[in-house]
């Protein structure tokens, strides 16, 4: 589900982890609500997401994935647990 659209003029505020672009992408526009778009803005930002890959299928996807992945860190962690215990 789609609630909102940010379109940032400088990709480097959108991917940066620093204190220094949450600051900035904080002061932006977010934009309206995407309901609150035109029925035809929506369709067609949803047709563009699409077109890259971005549907349901990776919706349903990324849940499992990520819990696969917590298992993984999870056995890990047991195993690091164990041989710190066992030394």
């Amino acid at each position: 589900m789609i609630e909102s659209i940010v379109f940032y003029h400088d990709p480097a505020i959108a991917g940066d982890q620093s204190a220094e672009a949450d600051w900035k992408r904080r002061g932006l526009y977010m934009g309206p609500q995407f309901s609150e778009l035109d029925e035809g803005v929506q369709v067609l930002f949803e047709r563009y997401l699409e077109e890259r890959g971005i549907n349901t299928a990776l919706a349903h996807f990324i849940p499992d994935y990520i819990e696969h992945k917590e298992q993984r860190e999870y056995l890990k962690w047991l195993e690091s647990v164990r041989e710190f215990v066992a030394a």
